[in-house]
C-alpha cells in the first residue's frame, strides 16, 4: 500500500511539476498586434524601424563603419577615437607591413592599416 501511495504522489508531483513548466509564453503576446491596442499604447519616440527619431537618421544610421581607405586621406589627422591602444598593430602582425620609422605606429581600423606619426598625429600611409 505504502508504495502504491509513493508512486501516485510522485507521479501527481511529475504532472504538475510539468504542467508549470508549460506555462504559455508572454512574450509574444497578440496585444502587440491589435491595431487599437498599438494605437493607444504607442511610444511616440519611435518610428516605423524602430529607432528613435531624435537620435537617429538615415545617414548617420548607414554611415555608422569608418572606411579608412576611402573616407581618409594622407595628411590628416588620426581621429582620437581610433587612437587608442585597441586599434594599434602589435609586432607580430605588423612582420607582413613595411618597417616602420621613428615615432611611428601601425594602426587598424576596420581591416585597414594605416600608419601615423605619433608625435603629429597625422596619418603618413593607408593600405586597404
Amino acid at each position: 500500500m505504502k508504495k502504491v501511495l509513493s508512486a501516485t504522489v510522485l507521479a501527481l508531483t511529475g504532472l504538475i511539476a510539468t504542467s508549470a513548466m508549460a506555462a504559455p509564453d508572454h512574450r509574444n503576446d497578440d496585444r502587440r498586434y491589435n491595431a487599437a491596442y498599438s494605437q493607444n499604447h504607442q511610444d511616440q519616440r519611435w518610428n516605423d524601424r524602430g529607432h528613435d527619431n531624435n537620435r537617429y537618421d538615415s545617414k548617420k544610421w548607414n554611415d555608422s563603419r569608418v572606411n579608412p581607405s576611402r573616407q581618409w586621406r594622407v595628411g590628416q589627422s588620426l581621429p582620437r577615437a581610433y587612437d587608442s591602444s585597441r586599434y594599434k598593430v602589435s609586432d607580430r602582425e605588423a612582420r607582413r607591413l613595411p618597417n616602420t620609422g621613428r615615432y611611428q605606429q601601425w594602426y587598424k581600423v576596420n581591416g585597414d592599416y594605416v600608419l601615423v606619426n605619433e608625435r603629429s598625429n597625422r596619418i603618413l600611409r593607408i593600405m586597404g
